[in-house]
């Protein structure tokens, strides 16, 4: 299950629907491929990096007395070996800012999609958008009131994304190797096989993700 919420949460299928539009956005061209392309890998390094760092962290810090997590204070209690009586504080400001640096990106994709369907441009002023975004924070908040344990709700929501990513990867296949569309860019023999490769990956992360919640459910 921990496999499955870590690619949900760091290969989750809203980052390469968003990442075209964030490039649209900056007013980018073919003329700035080789651009895109350094944005693109520095990009990927450095979610690597934090993503590794924190995980690596969080390893030595929250199994330091070979204890799991079951609930949050549990988190604390985790901490306190290395961060002493101000363990406390650190979990509040580092869970208040994780969920500040999440919560607008993840508010943001729908209306992102949506408008880029109809329009190709984002109008944050339009009743539509604040309906959206005003009923998204209200789902999140069912998992605390409705007395849910957080830990296992964060857990599961990020196993949910996997299932989006395989019907994500063929889609992208599918237009890239579009003539009609792609005409002399199409995706060439190196970057299908990694598709191809990326594909099988979501399948597989997909079925462990169906695996672990049926054991969470069972």
């Amino acid at each position: 299950m921990m496999v499955a919420a870590f690619v949900g949460t760091t290969m989750a299928a809203a980052t390469f629907l968003s990442r075209p539009l964030f490039i649209q956005g900056k007013g980018w061209t073919m003329d700035n491929q080789e651009q895109q392309k350094k944005d693109a890998i520095v990009a990927a390094l450095l979610v690597f990096i934090v993503s590794g760092s924190v995980m690596s962290v969080a390893h030595g810090a929250l199994f330091h007395k070979q204890a799991p997590i079951t609930d949050v204070l549990g988190m604390v209690g985790a901490l306190e070996p290395i961060a002493g009586k101000t363990a406390l504080t650190l979990f509040f400001f580092g869970t208040l800012s994780a969920g500040l640096s999440s919560v607008f990106p993840c508010l943001l994709i729908a209306p992102l999609l949506i408008e880029d369907y109809r329009s190709g441009k984002l109008d944050t002023k339009c009743r539509q958008f604040r309906i959206i975004t005003g009923i998204a924070p209200v789902l999140a908040l069912t998992i605390p009131v409705l007395g849910f344990n957080p830990i296992k709700g964060q857990l599961l929501t990020q196993v949910f994304n996997v299932f989006v990513l395989p019907l994500v990867v063929a889609g992208i296949i599918v237009v890239i190797n579009s003539r009609k569309l792609m005409g002399a860019n199409a995706a060439g023999y190196f970057l299908n096989i990694l598709l191809g490769l990326a594909f099988l990956f979501s399948i597989v992360i997909s079925y462990n993700g169906i695996l672990a919640i049926r054991t969470q459910l069972g």
